[in-house]
């Protein structure tokens, strides 16, 4: 749900991470006179040794965590054909507008051999037994968002993350403007987007960034394919979507079940329970119902500071403490909290957030096609998807774990087990945002799903 880089978790777990450490190693001080005192503390405190008192103390988890953060950084920016300088580190294509929607498509390093021709990644490059990735956010999430698990996730696989309509900033003109005039009216863009709508937006954008003539992925393994005598790439793919991500993963799927091979949902439900409903609607009061047209005199959604209107930012502090467990809220404090905030208002737009409230959070009961609940049930009865997982924080208070398992429940036909495959799990100590409190766990999770 929230739009903030990882390593603001990151520095959540490490500050509390010292913190321990210090404390564990007070005693020891006490029995050093005092100069030795100064001199072993000098020398802890300096960054060589400091990286080893983390991992003497154990925190080898803690310590992956940061080399990724610094990977993060080390990905090089490509254009859409060319190669990563290393092969060491995946292919990043540059953030760009794919059938009209804001994307970001990563690509598996490319095979280093070595003197004898063998590779030495590990890994075979884009196996076309690993589907492309297909991540979907939460609703006041962006691309940025997800950055900390891009390195890690697209080790194997190529990766692509986009911005669902009405998330992310406001469009250029060219991609919004509907009669070629450049006049962008953001009521009007934001008109439709039902989850219907964001279903067929999902195969435009994964069909033109993967499938297409001259896409990285399609023209890699074309010619892997024709390498080894058969045919042109497959078109299917793997998907992981937390909270509205994950009602648009499905929806997707209700449309076109043949052609995703494994979900994996994290924060949905079945159904809302009594306390997601009144938080619910809290949101839909503090944005209100008015149009965008309507607001266009106090907002222009194409200047910064104006888009971070108090009704914006009153939305983000609920949202955020609605989403997050008490105590990783705590740990963070309220600076960095507020650095969340800040991220909310300049990746996202009010008209676009109050459209998807209004048109994709309002579950008409049984008869409503596009309740979770609803698409479970087609998905199911379809047959096509070989398995699905759903994931859910104990703490979770808009997706109650009672009403993720009857989701998984459906989706499999009432059996939560299928081949072997646990298809629901609770994370003990998180909120609803999984995948940005326990960032680690939820990352091996996916890939431990997606592998088998």
């Amino acid at each position: 749900w929230i739009s903030f880089n990882g390593d603001e978790s990151l520095r959540v777990e490490r500050d509390q991470r010292q913190k321990t450490m210090l404390r564990s190693i007070s005693g020891l001080f006490l029995t050093f006179s005092s100069a030795i005192q100064c001199t072993v503390t000098a020398a802890f405190l300096s960054p060589s040794t400091n990286i080893a008192a983390r991992s003497w103390i154990g925190s080898s988890h803690n310590a992956n965590e940061n080399a990724n953060a610094k990977n993060d950084a080390q990905i090089p920016s490509t254009s859409r054909r060319s190669s990563a300088p290393s092969s060491s580190v995946p292919i990043r294509e540059e953030i760009r507008y794919i059938a009209g929607r804001r994307a970001l498509l990563l690509h598996p390093p490319p095979p280093s051999l070595n003197d004898s021709g063998n590779n030495t990644n590990n890994h075979d490059h884009n196996n076309p037994a690993s589907p492309p990735l297909v991540i979907l956010g939460g609703m006041a999430q962006s691309i940025a968002s997800w950055e900390f698990h891009l390195p890690s996730l697209s080790k194997h696989r190529s990766i692509l993350i986009y911005e669902g309509l009405g998330q992310g900033p406001p469009p250029p003109s060219e991609v919004c403007s509907v009669d070629g005039t450049g006049e962008v009216t953001l009521s009007n863009y934001y008109d439709d987007v039902s989850l219907e709508r964001q279903g067929r937006d999902f195969w435009n954008v994964v069909d033109e960034a993967l499938f297409s003539d001259g896409s990285h992925y399609y023209e890699q393994q074309r010619e892997r394919n024709r390498a080894m005598g058969g045919s042109d790439a497959s078109n299917v793919v793997d998907v992981a979507s937390f909270s509205f991500g994950g009602r648009v993963s499905m929806a997707a799927a209700v449309s076109n079940p043949k052609r995703i091979r494994r979900l994996h949902l994290t924060g949905v439900g079945a159904e809302r329970d009594g306390l997601a409903n009144v938080i619910l609607a809290s949101w839909k009061e503090i944005l209100g119902s008015s149009t965008a047209s309507e607001m266009m005199g106090e907002c222009d959604p194409f200047d910064h500071a104006s888009r971070c209107t108090s009704r914006l930012r009153s939305f983000a502090w609920s949202v955020i403490l609605a989403t997050y467990s008490e105590a990783f809220l705590a740990s963070a404090g309220p600076e960095r909290v507020q650095t969340w905030v800040d991220s909310v208002c300049r990746y996202n737009t009010e008209e676009g957030l109050r459209a998807i409230l209004l048109q994709t959070h309002d579950d008409h009961g049984e008869e409503s096609l596009w309740t979770p609940a609803a698409m479970a049930r087609r998905i199911q009865s379809s047959g096509a998807i070989e398995c699905c997982r759903v994931l859910v924080g104990s703490g979770d208070k808009m997706a109650h774990p009672t009403k993720a398992r009857k989701l998984a429940e459906i989706l499999h036909g009432g059996d939560i087990r299928k081949d072997g495959d646990d298809v629901y799990k609770v994370v003990e100590g998180c909120g609803h945002a999984v995948p940005m409190e326990a960032m680690r766990s939820w990352r091996n999770d996916v890939l431990d799903f997606l592998d088998k």
